[in-house]
């Protein structure tokens, strides 16, 4: 690297100067945990995304995505999914789909991809593993942005939470879609990282490394249910 040449990474410090928000806490009583796509359609390899790109004969390409998400993504998506569960707070899942059917209630951008699927169909559903309890919501999604195209703002509002989990797929598409939406809409977020997946190890890095303390708090499952138990416990003076 020549001496005029700048370090990649110089802007990203740089922009942590002026970009940078603190931590806050994590209680139960006002967090939501948001998963997000975690559908069949999306992420089981039996599903409409991972046949196309199968027919496409791009499976080797698309490895590195569904081994994640089979692997990483679901198994600590369902530790938080009953943390949740144990301590009273609500979860919120979205499902892309089509409310009429048809795809006419649907972005035209999911239209033209071929992201078409009835609601009640089973690419609609959540997978197995992580399906919902009676007491959780789905929400069902005509864009990218479950705070553009569903009534989560209103619904989190009703129930006053001010702060999010958010899971899913994938990182750099739906997901930081609604991380900078809440952001934006004066929620506080946590992105837990190791339950989302993008199509490549590029695409997820570079999303959580603009996210994290710009729109959000980049944490392990791990690490977010360790920081909800403490934050509980002090807000409730334990």
């Amino acid at each position: 690297m020549s001496a005029t040449e700048p370090d990649e990474r110089q802007g990203l410090r740089a922009w942590r100067v002026i970009a940078t928000i603190p931590e806050f806490p994590l209680v139960y009583a006002e967090t939501a945990l948001v998963v997000i796509d975690l559908t069949v359609g999306q992420i089981a390899r039996d599903g409409d995304r991972y046949t196309r790109i199968r027919e496409a004969g791009m499976a080797e390409d698309a490895e590195y995505a569904y081994g994640r998400c089979d692997n990483v993504v679901v198994p600590n998506t369902r530790k938080l999914l009953d943390t949740f569960h144990e301590n009273g707070a609500p979860v919120i899942f979205t499902t892309c789909a089509s409310l009429t059917g048809d795809g006419s209630d649907q972005t035209w951008r999911h239209r033209a991809f071929g992201h078409i699927c009835a609601a009640d169909s089973r690419d609609a559903q959540v997978v197995d593993e992580l399906a919902p309890q009676d007491d959780d919501m789905l929400l069902v999604k005509t864009g990218s942005s479950a705070f553009n195209s569903t009534n989560i703002e209103h619904l989190l509002r009703n129930m006053e939470i001010s702060t999010l989990v958010l899971t899913g797929v994938w990182t750099n598409s739906c997901v930081e879609g609604a991380a900078r939406d809440a952001g934006d809409r004066d929620f506080k977020v946590v992105l837990a990282e190791d339950c989302c997946a993008a199509m490549s190890p590029r695409g997820h890095n570079g999303a959580l490394e603009y996210l994290d303390r710009n729109f959000c708090h980049v944490k392990s499952a791990d690490e977010t249910i360790q920081k909800l138990a403490a934050d509980t416990a002090a807000a409730s003076g334990g």
